[in-house]
């Protein structure tokens, strides 16, 4: 009966991870036309605002206001600092380049992280993971050399935001998880709205029905991809869910495709490849180190919670 509840809830994680690639590209997608009329920055405030609302009208909606107030503010502060330097070179990106180049870019944050780990976390890091590591960034650099990548701005651009988003990895690391994943998607969007309206009044553009429908629906769907993404981890492990959110690479290839025209150049998809597999080392070594604890827990008579 067990193993049944386990398998039904995998498959739950499972669609939850598929929703959630289908909502980061649409992110890309929305966003990247909206860029087309307004500033990255414009983006990133109006992306910020409607999914306050959204966010605030779902935690009404769950009673969950209480949380708000419970918060640790000082920890939200950082993470939506970071946060809104990441998103808004994302935005950036998006501007710039095709969604496949920037998504491919984006890949390398896991890499940021390994390299990290210990200078700033004070982690083990085996040999695996070191030479995974080394792998990883022979692929970024055949996806950022001339002839290759759009621009050399381009390049600065994908990758700062790769290590902003790597930087927000390590924060959640470093702060823990004691905050809801609801409150503190509220207060990012909180944050990064403030922020956002001291730039507005020298980037502003007035945005037309159109271009505010875009705007609308970034917000939309990023509200879409907080809650696919945690509901997914909810469900199922690290390592069954993460190797699914490379399929966003695959939406965005088609939508560049389609929409654009664009066929990425052969060396920025074997340079992803190279990225995505040093992925898959980390996270499974990052997952076996978990196994002997789990182990000595069992021994003991002990559940993790």
């Amino acid at each position: 009966m067990y193993t049944k509840f386990k398998s039904n809830a995998v498959l739950v994680g499972v669609a939850f991870a598929f929703l959630q690639t289908l909502m980061a590209s649409f992110v890309g997608l929305f966003a990247k036309l909206a860029s087309e009329i307004h500033h990255p920055t414009e983006v990133m405030f109006y992306r910020s605002f409607f999914c306050l609302i959204i966010v605030f009208l779902y935690i009404l909606a769950t009673k969950q206001t209480s949380k708000i107030k419970k918060a640790n503010l000082k920890h939200q502060l950082i993470r939506g600092l970071v946060g809104s330097c990441g998103m808004v070179l994302t935005f950036w990106g998006f501007a710039i380049m095709p969604l496949s180049e920037l998504q491919s870019l984006l890949y390398a944050a896991p890499i940021f992280v390994a390299a990290l780990s210990y200078p700033i976390l004070k982690e083990k890091v085996g040999k695996y993971r070191i030479g995974a590591t080394l792998v990883g960034f022979s692929g970024v650099l055949l996806v950022i050399q001339p002839g290759v990548i759009s621009s050399a701005t381009a390049a600065i651009v994908g990758l700062s935001a790769a290590f902003f988003h790597a930087a927000i990895i390590i924060i959640l690391r470093w702060l823990g998880k004691s905050e809801e994943p609801i409150i503190t998607v509220f207060y990012f969007a909180l944050i990064s709205t403030i922020l956002m309206s001291f730039v507005m009044p020298f980037t502003m553009t007035m945005p037309s029905a159109y271009s505010l429908s875009l705007l609308f629906m970034v917000g939309v769907c990023v509200f879409g991809l907080q809650i696919a993404l945690t509901k997914s981890y909810t469900f199922a492990d690290a390592t069954i869910i993460a190797p699914i959110s490379y399929i966003t690479l695959l939406w965005m290839l088609l939508l560049d495709l389609f929409i654009w025209g664009y066929i990425p150049k052969t060396l920025t998809l074997v340079g992803a490849g190279i990225i995505m597999i040093s992925n898959f080392v980390i996270i499974y070594r990052e997952a076996i180190k978990k196994v002997p604890e789990d182990e000595k827990l069992h021994q003991t008579g002990v559940e993790k919670p």
